[in-house]
């Protein structure tokens, strides 16, 4: 059953000459990335691994977080790593897992924190939890939460941005992607809603964003409605194909789950074109920043000012890549693995693509195929 969230058109024409097309906190614009060259601007952390749902592409679980031998970083190390990297230039902070944020009860505590240090917290989260009331109660009653939407007035007030996972609008499809929870899909409504009415999507840029990733053979066809969509309503819409980590490491089952490349290359085009039209973006931008490996979105350059500290206190390039290992914050400092680390030699790169998915899940000429296409559709070339 298709079932669209009830929340009204922000922008009903061309969007504002000062719209800012990105999540606030999440890429960071030129002259800033010029200016702080060698900084530390954000970093991607785990903070527990607990989550009820079962995400077959899930790219933060596999069996080894699973095992008992895993000893994650404690509340604790995680908050000397975040006061570390603030010495070190931090602005945001992005929470992917290894478990749902909102399932870890001392997740809002953490958040406090945060704000202290006023670094902007960006949340990826399911949204199941912040779309139940009794879930809300369960995780976080001892914090004065009854109900969803004291959570979400509580989000508000500790700066939140809020990614939500939204693959589909068909509850069959969206509870099959998260494990095939029944029920799911509702939740997640209710929680984006209660979000847009909070207010969290009038905000320049905004603090709403939904993530359609991964783009797979079962939700293509969804995915441009999604994106315009979102897009009218102020939410940044994540668009990109499947993580190569976690579930979705092995080639196997990039292939199987991923879109062809010429169905990925007319999305992204199509996408392109959408924001052509609205003003969020010209032909000229993007000829001068690079298309993004996100579709419509912000040159990803987050592996030009920041890193990623998994659960185990391991340190990579960044979350789509369980590989290229920097170091473990548990043997050294986090400035020291920062300063040899490939990510610093990159610093000030403005748009780095993605260098853990080209060539294998996005294909290796989509940038270049996609603004050639742009320019001859447009009568440019």
């Amino acid at each position: 059953m298709k079932i669209i969230p009830k929340i009204p058109v922000v922008f009903k024409g061309k969007f504002p000459k000062d719209f800012i097309n990105d999540v606030d906190g999440w890429s960071f614009p030129r002259d800033k990335l010029k200016k702080n060259k060698g900084k530390i601007l954000t970093l991607d952390i785990d903070l527990g691994k607990t989550c009820s749902l079962n995400c077959p592409h899930c790219f933060r679980r596999d069996n080894k977080f699973k095992n008992s031998d895993v000893t994650e970083m404690s509340y604790e190390e995680v908050l000397d790593v975040v006061k570390q990297a603030k010495e070190l230039g931090l602005e945001s902070v992005k929470f992917l897992g290894a478990g749902e944020p909102f399932e870890n009860p001392r997740f809002l505590e953490f958040l406090k924190e945060l704000k202290k240090m006023q670094i902007k917290p960006l949340i990826f989260t399911k949204g199941h939890v912040i779309g139940d009331d009794e879930l809300a109660k369960k995780y976080f009653s001892h914090e004065g939460i009854k109900n969803s939407e004291q959570l979400v007035e509580r989000l508000k007030e500790l700066g939140a941005r809020i990614l939500l996972g939204f693959n589909s609008f068909n509850t069959e499809i969206q509870d099959a992607m998260v494990g095939g929870i029944k029920g799911y899909t509702l939740k997640r409504n209710r929680a984006l809603e209660l979000l847009a009415r909070a207010g969290f999507n009038k905000h320049n840029p905004t603090h709403l964003c939904i993530a359609t990733n991964p783009v797979t053979k079962m939700n293509y066809n969804e995915i441009f409605e999604i994106y315009t969509w979102g897009r009218v309503r102020n939410l940044y819409v994540i668009v990109c194909p499947t993580m190569v980590a976690g579930r979705a490491r092995s080639r196997e089952f990039q292939k199987r789950i991923t879109p062809s490349r010429e169905k990925l290359i007319q999305l992204y085009v199509k996408i392109y074109k959408f924001n052509i039209e609205k003003g969020i973006q010209t032909l000229e931008d993007l000829k001068r920043d690079g298309i993004s490996s996100y579709a419509g979105g912000a040159p990803c350059n987050q592996v030009a000012c920041g890193m990623y500290v998994r659960l185990d206190g391991t340190v990579l390039r960044c979350p789509g890549d369980d590989i290229t290992i920097f170091g473990n914050i548990r043997k050294e400092s986090l400035k020291s693995i920062w300063f040899k680390s490939e990510n610093f030699k990159r610093a000030g790169t403005y748009n780095c693509h993605c260098p853990p998915k080209d060539g294998k899940t996005i294909p290796k000429d989509l940038y270049t195929e996609v603004l050639k296409r742009l320019e001859e559709e447009l009568g440019c070339s």
